[in-house]
């Protein structure tokens, strides 16, 4: 009786180890945040392995549309969590790089996460964020990401500012 206790309680509690390492977590540990200098250099370098073809590296910029239309990164490409496509879209790039509105921008730590989650393995952010970018004097670019999908809507999604769709 005492050893069928004993025998259950092991294969039970080897289950429950089996099953809670199954499901990886990425936690804040897993954010790696870089400065603009950081940044840009890693930008500039290629990614890939002596085996493989060299990958762009890319800029993720999370933020809603309309803040994008107004200003990002040049060559940022404008990937939303709410984006059904957006995994599908990153294909063939190699590091990730993403920021959003300001320091350590929430949006930006949940990208990031959402990334890593996705199994892609070369994700960092831009600790300053865009407006860290603004402050720096760095280039941006306006306009609409071409990559993306043509947007349906002619207002924001909080219904407040008519969207242009030329």
């Amino acid at each position: 009786m005492i050893r069928s206790h004993w025998f259950n309680t092991a294969a039970l509690s080897t289950a429950l180890v089996m099953v809670a390492g199954c499901k990886t977590t990425y936690s804040d540990k897993d954010v790696h945040w870089l400065s603009i200098d950081e940044a840009k250099k890693a930008m500039t370098e290629s990614s890939g392995s002596w085996l493989s073809e060299p990958k762009k590296n890319v800029w993720i910029d999370p933020r809603d549309a309309v803040f994008y239309r107004v200003g990002h990164i040049p060559g940022a490409l404008n990937v939303q969590l709410s984006d059904p496509d957006a995994i599908s879209r990153l294909d063939g790039y190699g590091l990730f790089i993403v920021y959003g509105e300001g320091y350590e921008a929430p949006i930006a730590d949940a990208m990031i996460k959402t990334l890593l989650k996705g199994g892609q393995k070369h994700v960092k952010g831009l600790q300053v964020g865009y407006d860290g970018w603004l402050e720096a004097r760095q280039s941006t670019e306006l306009g609409d990401d071409a990559t993306r999908a043509a947007s349906t809507t002619t207002t924001d999604r909080w219904q407040r500012q008519p969207v242009n769709n030329e």
